[in-house]
């Protein structure tokens, strides 16, 4: 007699993250995307894009919030082709899970993207994952299964409603980006990795 035993592989993972000029999906534009692919056994591997946005209906605040203007003056910044960009990154995200701090955000920019090229603008996994709140599950079942005697020491220490990603990012041991590397697309997708990884113990 022989035994057979399907295992199904975990599908890629794709820590992402984008900087636009704004927070509407119709109005705004992704002008900096960063992709961390994983796949099992294999290295991490970092990909980040960049494309020139319609500044019209730009929020002013965006733009200096992700630091737009000064770091697009750089002497090595080179915008990409969108049809290019479109298709790399396509290749990249297609059947992923995506993972980020507010990932619904960044899959509604980036399938704004595709839509233009492609006819199924959302080729990852239906469910994303917010580390916010992968972070807040695991700290309450930290209190329940009695790591903190059943309960948390104080009561500050449960996570608070609207979750605060920087807070709970810190509650499990990853300090959130620096001044100078927050709200850079490569910058946020690495916490957003480092928070999965502190969580879930690490890369597997």
């Amino acid at each position: 007699m022989t035994t057979e035993t399907n295992t199904k592989q975990s599908p890629p993972l794709a820590f992402v993250d984008t900087e636009t000029t704004g927070l509407d999906p119709f109005q705004h534009d992704a002008w900096e995307i960063a992709v961390i692919l994983r796949k099992p056994g294999e290295t991490d591997q970092e990909s980040v894009f960049y494309l020139e946005p319609d500044l019209i209906n730009a929020d002013p605040k965006a733009l200096e919030i992700n630091r737009y203007h000064e770091r697009v003056k750089t002497e090595d910044w080179t915008w990409g082709k969108p049809q290019d960009v479109a298709r790399d990154l396509y290749r990249l995200l297609d059947g992923t899970v995506l993972i980020g701090s507010n990932p619904p955000f960044d899959a509604d920019m980036i399938a704004n993207i595709f839509g233009r090229y492609y006819w199924h603008p959302k080729p990852w996994h239906y469910r994303t994952i917010d580390i916010a709140i992968l972070a807040a599950g695991y700290r309450h079942g930290q209190a329940a299964s009695g790591a903190y005697g059943g309960d948390f020491l104080f009561p500050d220490d449960y996570p608070q409603l609207p979750y605060s990603s920087y807070g709970l990012s810190r509650a499990v041991g990853v300090e959130p980006p620096a001044k100078d590397v927050a709200h850079t697309a490569l910058g946020d997708a690495r916490w957003a990795r480092d928070v999965f990884d502190a969580v879930t113990g690490g890369a597997k």
